[in-house]
């Protein structure tokens, strides 16, 4: 099991992904009763009334829609709950395939079976998305066995696509996390960074409506390309998924090629 670098660390994380798909589960279930049993109109006439300005720097562009089962998973769900828990740990599992290894003193060990250092990168890349996959697959299980508790119409190919896109940016954000490690090896680095880049991005969505004057920063958000289509609502986005593979890809070659020069007795 210690030569299947990907395996092992799939297995490591069952425990903390089943705490997340129980969590993600008793999420949607609150979600969707409130959505099921109260009066959402009455909401979305008392949110209406609201400065569009707060509403924007809250839910972003597409502001708030309680009027919905989309809308209210939009708002509740997809703009800032789920993308916190999927970047987070992404950003973790990052962390853990470089700069963990690195200061617990374990890569050696794991080198000395004979796997190169490119072998393990990828392996532990891998198994990064493999996890992430995993959380979003609970995730999307999750949306339908409650929205059928409840009887919501929900279309699922809307689910599926912005499931998939918040794959792709917490995925992404894995990468970079992971690259940063392979360049700066110390762990404070690597969330500081990674976690600056994810908020950053965010606002730069959020905000862009007050922005007019520098209104083409959003094509440097990732939360853009995540949810700038309201893929929810409209599905799929023609080609906002290429930019997560771009930077992915990007990512995964420079991490490669500074994992294989880091010396890793510093």
């Amino acid at each position: 099991m210690l030569r299947n670098i990907f395996l092992k660390s799939v297995r490591d994380s069952v425990k903390a992904i089943s705490a997340i798909f129980i969590l993600l589960f008793l999420t949607c279930l609150m979600v969707m009763f409130v959505v099921a049993e109260l009066p959402m109109e009455e909401f979305q006439r008392i949110i209406d009334l609201l400065p569009k300005g707060v509403l924007t720097a809250f839910a972003g562009p597409a502001g708030i829609d309680l009027s919905t089962p989309e809308g209210v998973l939009n708002t509740d769900m997809f703009t800032v709950f789920l993308p916190l828990i999927l970047i987070g740990s992404a950003i973790y599992y990052g962390y853990d395939s470089t700069a963990k290894e690195e200061e617990s003193r374990t890569l050696d060990l794991v080198l000395s079976t004979g796997i190169s250092r490119s072998n393990f990168l990828i392996q532990k890349l891998f198994a990064l998305a493999a996890k992430s996959f995993l959380i979003i697959c609970g995730l999307i299980i999750s949306i339908i066995i409650t929205g059928t508790i409840f009887d919501l119409n929900i279309a699922l190919s809307n689910i599926l696509a912005i499931c998939i896109q918040l794959f792709l940016i917490s995925t992404t954000l894995g990468f970079i996390a992971s690259m940063i490690g392979t360049i700066l090896g110390k762990s404070s680095h690597v969330f500081g960074i990674s976690s600056g880049i994810a908020i950053i991005s965010y606002f730069l969505y959020t905000l862009e409506p007050f922005l007019k004057d520098f209104e083409n920063l959003k094509y440097l958000s990732l939360f853009y390309y995540y949810k700038g289509g309201d893929p929810l609502v409209q599905g799929f986005h023609s080609w906002h998924w290429s930019i997560f593979i771009v930077t992915d890809l990007i990512a995964f070659i420079v991490a490669l090629y500074f994992w294989k020069k880091r010396d890793l007795n510093n």
